[in-house]
């Protein structure tokens, strides 16, 4: 069987672990440097160092993500993560760019990449095996932690000119990260803003001239480097979390892999999930045609070869019929999302159309039909304006105008329906 292979892609850093073997796993580990723009290089030192893998499994560092805590609406964690990939602009510091967020549905903590970059690194690495898993890095590292039996917990990854991040896990659980700048006396007083100084600091990497810094800022905190697992040590944790994640059933939701690449990884799964039937009715067929003359030794080893299958099929059947919902909710998100229409979107262009005079007393939206009402100088001037926007289609009356006096002003009431398309 070839290995897995976890990798942690850093600002100006990446680094691998490779793993082999059933029962008693070997790891092998690579540092190289490598620069985001042109990864090419960096793939060939890693064929060179741990070789091709089976599947792959990518940690971001903390420098390549956007990390916030967002109040969204009561949804899903799928739900959540349409509504930041809609508009990601209203809550990351992007411009017309993509983003692929990681989301969970119990809690307001959010990891965000951006799409572009991200692709460009899975085609390059992808030169070494299909990427299996995408997720953050302080996810992967409470994950390779919790193996340490180190599952509550407060990190400090110094990357000095990149920002500093400081990473608090709660049960095995990521519950805060942030990414600080300033040196070490801002990252003193983010421990401090977040609960008050913990008894005890992981850092990486272990740099006495640092631990000494940050020990005279922090003095009733005990300093000391993350742990090793096995044959891994502490600076190659995230790498190492992130291959343990790599060929398990995650929810893409809470991941940042791109909706294409999900689609490949779900087809992918299937095709192998198709091949493990295939060899589950080729041993049938072998075992079939190497049974005994005899009858009753016949049925015996044929109904012994059938229960075995069908143990051996379960965990397969069982994968499918989770991808298979995954991909109906997906659908059914999509769909909701093409027919909506953002009532904001519909109030703003509507406050930026109509004429002077003209008032609002209601708006009703139903999928991408209308109605409007309220009063006007000139109710069909107001069709007319409105008509001629590529916005608004289908500008019509639903009921007779009637003439009001307000004040010592006429005004026309008016109802209107219409259905409205938002500008690509």
């Amino acid at each position: 069987m070839m290995a897995r292979l976890g990798i942690e892609l850093g600002a100006r850093t990446l680094r691998g672990v490779r793993l082999e073997g059933w029962y008693r796993t070997r790891a092998r580990t690579v540092e190289i440097e490598w620069d985001g723009a042109h990864p090419a290089e960096a793939v060939a030192a890693l064929r060179q160092h741990l070789g091709p893998a089976r599947r792959i499994a990518l940690a971001l560092d903390l420098p390549l993500l956007f990390t916030k805590q967002v109040k969204l609406p009561a949804l899903g964690p799928a739900g959540k993560r349409s509504i930041l990939r809609l508009e990601p602009e209203r809550f990351f510091a992007v411009r017309a760019e993509d983003i692929v967020p990681a989301v969970r549905g119990d809690d307001n903590l959010v990891f965000a990449a951006k799409e572009g970059p991200l692709a460009e690194w899975v085609a390059a690495l992808e030169q070494l095996g299909p990427v299996d898993v995408i997720e953050p890095g302080p996810v992967a590292l409470a994950r390779a932690l919790g193996r340490a039996g180190l599952t509550t917990a407060v990190t400090v990854l110094d990357a000095e000119g990149d920002g500093v991040g400081v990473v608090e896990m709660c049960d095995g659980r990521v519950v805060r990260a942030r990414r600080v700048f300033g040196g070490l006396d801002a990252v003193a007083a983010a421990l401090r803003h977040n609960g008050g100084t913990p008894a005890t600091l992981y850092l990486r990497p272990w740099s006495e001239e640092r631990v000494r810094a940050l020990g005279a800022l922090v003095p009733d905190a005990t300093l000391l480097p993350l742990p090793a697992v096995g044959d891994v040590v502490g600076a190659f944790l995230p790498a190492y979390g992130a291959a343990l994640a790599s060929g398990t059933a995650l929810d893409f939701a809470g991941t940042l892999v791109p909706p294409e690449l999900a689609t490949r990884i779900t087809a992918r799964r299937r095709r192998a999930l198709a091949l493990a039937s295939a060899a589950c009715a080729a041993a049938l067929v072998f075992a079939l045609t190497s049974l005994d003359a005899s009858r009753a030794r016949a049925t015996r080893e044929l109904g012994a070869g059938l229960e075995a299958l069908r143990q051996r099929a379960g965990p397969a059947l069982a994968l499918q019929n989770e991808l298979e919902a995954l991909e109906r909710e997906a659908r059914a998100i999509h769909e909701i999302e093409s027919e909506r229409s953002d009532p904001l979107r519909v109030l703003l262009a509507l406050s930026q159309q109509l004429p002077a005079g003209a008032y609002l007393r209601g708006l009703r939206l139903s999928g991408a039909d209308g109605q409007i009402d309220g009063y006007a100088p000139n109710a069909s001037r107001l069709v007319a304006q409105l008509g001629g926007l590529p916005e608004f289609r289908d500008v019509h009356f639903l009921s007779a105008t009637n003439r009001v006096a307000v004040g010592d002003r006429t005004y026309e009431t008016f109802t209107l329906a219409f259905r409205y398309a938002a500008a690509p």
